[in-house]
């Protein structure tokens, strides 16, 4: 019998992006995604994240990180500058404390001020980022493959 991990139950390492990791962030990203939209977004505004046209454009240009359980990649935070791109658990790893240990390491590389946007309606993003010190600064709207949706920027 196979079950989903629910608890951490080997160490979790991280280390720094490698290009070889791309599929598996792609996997952790996507997985996590319609977590993200619920209550925010439509979901078919929803992306691949290797389909993504914002994401080509940046991503080389970040200091990435992966979060790992032996060799699969769980987890994915990207900076570039003060701003925290993408910071992604795979959702059978969520609420264990990784997406604190890549937030942490994403403060301590950005400094101050540090900066982020979640969709405004996910609330466990922003709980997420508050308890971390960031405060909503502004709301906007914009729209995710066609689609409206609305934002929050937040800032520490």
């Amino acid at each position: 019998m196979t079950t989903t991990p629910n608890f951490v139950t080997s160490q979790i390492t991280i280390r720094p992006y490698r290009d070889r990791d791309w599929q598996q962030v792609c996997q952790v990203h996507d997985r996590a995604q319609p977590a993200e939209f619920a209550g925010s977004c439509d979901l078919r505004g929803m992306r691949p994240l290797s389909e993504n046209p914002y994401i080509a454009r940046i991503f080389p240009l970040c200091r990435k990180f992966v979060a790992c359980d032996g060799k699969k990649v769980i987890g994915i935070m990207a900076i570039y500058q003060g701003y925290i791109i993408l910071l992604y658990i795979d959702p059978d790893y969520q609420h264990q404390g990784i997406g604190c240990r890549l937030l942490r390491l994403a403060i301590n590389l950005i400094g101050s001020p540090a900066w982020t946007i979640v969709m405004a309606g996910n609330k466990n993003a922003i709980r997420f980022y508050e308890k971390a010190g960031f405060v909503k600064v502004e709301t906007f709207e914009n729209t995710v493959s066609g689609y409206p949706c609305t934002f929050v920027r937040m800032k520490r």
